[in-house]
């Protein structure tokens, strides 16, 4: 946890230690919200038969689903751990697989997308501790993109990519144990997609984390199981201090301010392999520049969901988090049929099944910048058995005079020119990610902390202006303009052009103090 000055000292000496150890709720400062880790009776039982039943079949296959907040990751995480530090069979162990289909609330891969990891090494940290897809404790070995936080989006597409993971499973891991995290979406067309995986992946155990039912998603489930389905008692906390919203967003931060691991040295040991982030803000660093016309470095982009009108595009994007998605194979094109594409496309195009690199150019459209997208008018995805997720960018520019985008991503460039240079091309996927309002606001942070012996700084804060100080000029307002002289960010005084209950920035002094 984090160290703060005693009350009334704003002072704190180089020695003193910026973080203390922990060791029971009551230890922590007092405004923190803690809960102690507790595993509970029949959890530790069923852990300790999965782990029994695992020595005598090192495929074990387990599926765990239930409600939201009824439990789900811890679960899964005590349960990797104790198949990663199991004695009994350690020295054959090699991992354990994770297939993670829930792509509201990953555990490793960026939010988003769903995933196939190979974990090494046991999970001791909150998902933004190891977002990164390169990690050697938990290598990303496939992983697609939804575009979205919520299945509800396009379920033929997440059952797409659960079955092409499960197949990556099947065909690379064959031994080696598999953990299946899903959604806490339990409910019409969530329950039919929990039991369209069960039926399909038919696992060894499936755990459903709640006691109390409703009834209709337990029969179901367990009329979908051919083997062994078990009730569990949820664990729900008492205290909610980030919404799903909020570890998001610190996930998704942590992703992009990855330092980019292709800079270390050649000699890498474990230590060097570990990841590491870069504390500067990420309008510090200088972006990816990708050309979009000649010597294309992106095929195009795809929007799903929603098709906006070519003039528009830009800026539509422009801002956005966007996944780069390898494509390796045209037939990843295939659902994309005539009739998606503009009337001067050749009506021989009907199909991409077995279309040739020259022909699935012939779908590709350019806006009014130049930047080339692939109309989906009737919401086509790409087929996840020819495609993959890399990652996912920051698109930060468009520069129309070069024609270039400007990224910010933790992708290594020799990434994307080995994609290249082996003749496959990328697509840059938009759809519903999460706005990364974060990334705006960044600099602000940086410029209002640099003033060392300064207790200004700005925060945001939901305020209904109606309020009657709300109308009041905030103190040091010169200060906060001299501050936020960015072009993506504007000061708003008083109720200038804000409706009521928007958000305002504020200039607070002291904030943080006697906290401890």
């Amino acid at each position: 946890m984090w160290n703060e000055p005693p009350e009334g000292d704003s002072t704190k000496s180089n020695k003193e230690a910026t973080f203390q150890i922990v060791q029971t709720p009551e230890d922590a400062p007092k405004k923190c919200i803690i809960q102690e880790l507790d595993s509970l009776a029949a959890w530790n039982r069923k852990l300790s038969s999965l782990v029994t039943t695992s020595r005598e079949k090192p495929s074990l296959s387990t599926l765990i689903c239930g409600p939201k907040s009824a439990g789900k990751s811890t679960f899964s995480r005590l349960f990797l751990n104790r198949l990663l530090t199991d004695r009994s069979h350690r020295q054959t162990l090699r991992g354990v697989v994770v297939m993670d289909l829930d792509p509201g609330q990953p555990e490793y891969a960026p939010a988003g997308t769903l995933s196939l990891v190979f974990v090494t090494k046991p999970n001791l940290g909150t998902p933004f501790t190891h977002p990164g897809i390169r990690d050697t404790a938990s290598n990303v070995v496939r992983c697609h993109s939804m575009a979205s936080v919520t299945p509800a989006s396009d379920p033929d597409l997440y059952l797409a990519c659960a079955v092409d993971l499960f197949d990556t499973y099947n065909k690379s891991f064959a031994g080696v144990p598999l953990i299946i995290n899903t959604p806490g979406w339990i409910l019409g067309t969530g329950l039919d997609l929990l039991c369209a995986l069960v039926r399909m992946m038919k696992p060894e155990e499936v755990l459903y984390m709640s006691e109390d039912g409703p009834s209709e998603t337990v029969d179901a489930l367990r009329a979908a199981t051919e083997t062994t389905f078990t009730e569990l008692p949820s664990q729900q906390s008492e205290f909610t201090s980030r919404t799903a919203a909020h570890l998001r967003a610190m996930q998704t931060m942590s992703y992009f301010h990855l330092q980019d691991l292709a800079l270390t040295t050649t000699k890498q040991t474990d230590i060097t392999q570990r990841l590491k982030w870069n504390p500067s803000p990420l309008s510090f660093r200088p972006p990816l520049l990708v050309q979009y016309s000649s010597k294309k470095g992106i095929f195009g982009l795809v929007s799903y969901d929603y098709q906006c009108p070519p003039e528009l595009l830009a800026d539509t994007v422009n801002g956005l988090v966007l996944a780069a998605v390898e494509i390796e194979d045209v037939k990843a094109f295939s659902r994309f049929t005539q009739d998606q594409v503009s009337a001067d496309t050749p009506s021989k195009l009907t199909k991409l099944d077995a279309a040739s690199k020259d022909e699935v150019l012939q779908i590709v459209s350019t806006s009014p910048e130049g930047i080339p997208f692939i109309p989906n008018y009737n919401d086509a995805a790409l087929d996840p058995r020819y495609s993959r997720t890399i990652g996912l960018v920051l698109l930060r520019g468009i520069d129309t005079k070069s024609q270039t985008l400007q990224l910010t991503t933790p992708i290594p460039a020799e990434e994307f020119k080995h994609i290249k240079s082996e003749g496959r091309d990328i697509v840059l996927l938009h759809g519903k990610f999460d706005t990364p309002s974060w990334a705006y606001t960044e600099d602000l942070y940086e410029r209002a902390g640099a003033d060392e012996g300064n207790d200004t700084i700005l925060e945001v804060t939901d305020e209904d202006t109606d309020d009657d100080r709300s109308e009041a000029e905030p103190e040091d307002v010169d200060r906060v303009s001299d501050l936020t002289e960015v072009p993506w960010v504007e000061v708003l005084k008083g109720s200038q052009r804000r409706p009521v209950g928007s958000r305002v920035w504020r200039v607070r002094r002291d904030l943080g103090r006697n906290n401890a």
